[in-house]
């Protein structure tokens, strides 16, 4: 007989992280994206879904404020991107209900793997320069605080938003203390050549260049 274990699958977990800052009860959910694919979020939500292009926001905001307890944003903000960041957090916490929640991932600017490529150092340069760059873990709370929200929260995903295992703060020690524990757990799997230069961005609190995507949250007042 074949067992089927909950959240055995990465989409599964994925639509879980979701969920998370929502819980216990699942409510009204707007997902704003680009992509047939990330919009499989919502698959298990349990409540009313709705789905728009970024391009759609100007009109649904004419139907009214507060209609929704939780805003999706899955990857709507990567590098580089038609949408305007501020615009769309104001459109965002407008339509969110009083202590409704806004959620949602980003590729990490600083990640080592997309400065790999001259567009992702030239992303990774442009979000150095943005106190408030929403795909750095520096800005991300800032550019949250500065759109109005409260209790904002940013976290690396481990190891990635396809089939994510967890999440790890962005910011203090925990932080840092989670990446030198991971890079001394793996020592067998990597030359020393490539141990060494990983132990080190680990203890200079570098260890999240590691991380491909963030994941954050906020609330609305």
């Amino acid at each position: 007989m074949d067992v089927q274990f909950p959240y055995a699958d990465g989409g599964s977990r994925r639509r879980l992280l979701y969920r998370l800052p929502s819980t216990p009860a699942p409510r009204r959910l707007l997902i704003v994206c680009t992509d047939a694919e990330q919009a499989r979020i919502g698959d298990d939500w349990g409540a009313p879904v709705q789905v728009l292009a970024p391009s759609a926001l100007a009109a649904e905001r004419q139907q009214g404020p507060a209609r929704f307890d939780a805003v999706a944003l899955p990857a709507l903000l990567d590098r580089p991107s038609a949408v305007d960041t501020g615009e769309l957090l104001a459109s965002v916490r407008y339509l969110l209900a009083p202590a409704g929640v806004v959620v949602g991932h980003v590729a990490h600017a600083l990640a080592l793997r997309s400065m790999a490529s001259p567009r992702g150092m030239a992303g990774a340069l442009a979000a150095l320069l943005q106190p408030q760059a929403i795909d750095r873990a520096g800005g991300c709370r800032r550019r949250l605080l500065g759109a109005g929200f409260v209790a904002p929260q940013c976290f690396y995903v481990q190891p990635a938003i396809e089939d994510p295992m967890g999440l790890i703060p962005a910011q203090g020690p925990a932080a840092r203390a989670h990446f030198v524990q991971s890079v001394r757990s793996t020592r067998e799997l990597h030359h020393v050549l490539g141990h060494v230069p990983r132990l080190l961005m680990a203890h200079g609190g570098l260890g999240g260049m590691m991380q491909a995507q963030l994941f954050f949250w906020a609330r609305r007042p």
